[in-house]
């Protein structure tokens, strides 16, 4: 497989940024058709895990509805995975910022750090949006794919498959010095760990065995299904990750030892 090309992804698994291509390709074993016609389904840090923990939700609406439902309009199929896409990215963004936020450069729960994440956010929403909806409709003719090689997107790529994972390397490594630097409980790292190992595993479970399973349970189950689980668990770890530090952050702070 090589950079930018969906042709193998897409090919394996019902990625909802598969939908940016049109009927270019569809996976090998997909699960059985669910007509939606033509209706559109949309099924201290507190207030900044709150709002994190929102955009997530939203994500996971867009992302079940644009994996798991096909509409018999094929703009709404392209719409729903450029929408998804541009959520994945922004919530990827949202989560560098809650790392960042830990390192006390603004006041927890401040207005500065409340429009930081929420401006800051809407505009990576904006700005990979129109990169996923100029790839899916060609509004300029300068990033859809090539009629001699429709699934062929590096920027696509990028935004969806590189951007996050390093926004993940980043937010890791952000917690992790936190932890060992600034708190004495080693607990926290527990759920750090926790978090990463099951995104890691939904995403080997999405791309490495969807398909077999999709096969094996004559197209109720793929990969998606799991992944999605998987997600919501690492999301819950670090609500747990947070709630620890939390603790420890208090405690610090009452004794005077907690300073950057």
């Amino acid at each position: 497989m090589r950079y930018g090309d969906f042709a193998s992804l897409c090919e394996r698994s019902a990625l909802p940024v598969c939908r940016l291509f049109g009927d270019v390709v569809l996976p090998s074993c997909h699960l059985d058709v669910y007509d939606a016609g033509s209706a559109v389904f949309v099924n201290l840090r507190r207030r900044e895990m709150t709002l994190l923990l929102s955009f997530f939700c939203i994500m996971l609406v867009f992302n079940i509805a644009g994996a798991d439902f096909i509409h018999s309009s094929g703009q709404i199929n392209r719409w729903l995975g450029a929408v998804n896409t541009a959520l994945v990215v922004s919530f990827f963004w949202a989560l560098f910022l809650f790392g960042i936020v830990g390192f006390q450069v603004m006041a927890d729960g401040s207005l500065k750090s409340m429009l930081t994440i929420i401006g800051t956010t809407l505009i990576i929403f904006i700005s990979m949006g129109y990169i996923a909806a100029d790839t899916a409709f060609g509004i300029s003719n300068g990033l859809k794919p090539k009629p001699s090689n429709p699934l062929y997107s590096p920027g696509v790529f990028t935004i969806y498959l590189v951007v996050p994972l390093v926004a993940i390397v980043l937010f890791m490594i952000l917690q992790t010095t936190i932890v060992v630097r600034f708190l004495s409980a080693r607990l926290p790292l527990v759920w750090l760990v926790s978090s990463f190992f099951c995104f890691a595993v939904g995403q080997a479970i999405m791309f490495g065995a969807s398909k077999k399973m999709c096969q094996s349970t004559n197209n109720r189950i793929d990969g998606a299904f799991f992944a999605t689980l998987l997600d919501s668990a690492a999301v819950s770890c670090i609500y747990g990750f947070w709630s620890a530090i939390t603790v420890d952050d208090n405690a610090a702070f009452e004794e005077d030892e907690y300073k950057f």
